[in-house]
């Protein structure tokens, strides 16, 4: 890993300064717009579905403005980081500065450098939309995720034929996986392999990462009494058979 290589993202946010706070510096409020974290004796343990985990802990604190988080590299590499700025904007807004530290290196780095910004993308866009739509709410988090051999794009092609649609940005949708329940919404993400719903109750997210050829859906569901097991089991079995079966 390379500890000068770093991403940079920032976002203004229909939120005021201690909301944003609050959604980057707590385990309940990561959960909202990234992954589930949980807090145990100043370890944070972030959860990405499948049974993949990962521990970090915070390396520096500025209470209200500024929140450093810290995982281990391998084999004694310097730690990845991850920064947040959080500082008010105009009419009550909040910008967000995200900058990201240390990657892996080798000929695959422009490929993990790029996949972290499209996810970067992916989840801060959710706090802008949880924000607008949803402020205040608790989570319910259902995550799947599974790992395949072929191709990005043949599994992405194989993903919407699943779903029943390839749906343009702003098209209201009907998706209707076998063995889970319809999703159902307005798509708020396109592009790439990648996929948002965002529906009556929160968010739907279909993506593809060719790199490491992981296929996962993310979903938020909020202020509302769900099932999480059964649905995270329901949608880890769709994904598996996305995964194993080959062909559509």
């Amino acid at each position: 890993m390379d500890e000068h290589r770093r991403l940079a993202k920032e976002i203004e946010l229909a939120a005021a300064p201690e909301q944003v706070w609050r959604a980057v510096s707590t385990p309940e409020g990561m959960s909202v717009w990234f992954v589930p974290h949980e807090q145990t004796d100043g370890r944070i343990e972030a959860d990405f579905g499948g049974g993949s985990t990962q521990m970090g802990q915070v390396l520096e604190h500025e209470p209200g403005r500024r929140i450093v988080y810290g995982a281990p590299g391998p084999d004694g590499a310097p730690p990845m980081t991850i920064e947040f700025l959080v500082e008010g904007g105009e009419g009550g807004t909040t910008v967000l500065r995200l900058v990201q530290s240390g990657f892996f290196g080798g000929d695959d780095w422009e490929a993990e450098y790029d996949g972290f910004g499209a996810g970067w993308e992916m989840f801060l866009h959710n706090l802008a939309e949880y924000f607008r739509h949803f402020a205040g709410l608790p989570v319910a988090n259902v995550i799947a995720t599974g790992f395949t051999d072929r191709p990005g794009a043949a599994v992405w092609a194989d993903l919407l034929a699943r779903l029943g649609a390839d749906p343009a940005i702003g098209e209201r949708v009907r998706l209707a996986p076998e063995g889970v329940e319809p999703v159902e919404g307005a798509v708020d993400l396109r592009g790439g392999m990648l996929l948002g719903v965002r529906t009556r109750d929160g968010l739907v997210r279909f993506m593809v990462d060719d790199l490491h050829r992981m296929v996962s859906t993310t979903q938020y569901f909020y202020g509302v009494a769900v099932d999480r097991a059964s649905r995270t089991a329901a949608w880890q079995s769709w994904i598996d058979r996305l995964t194993g079966d080959g062909a559509s």
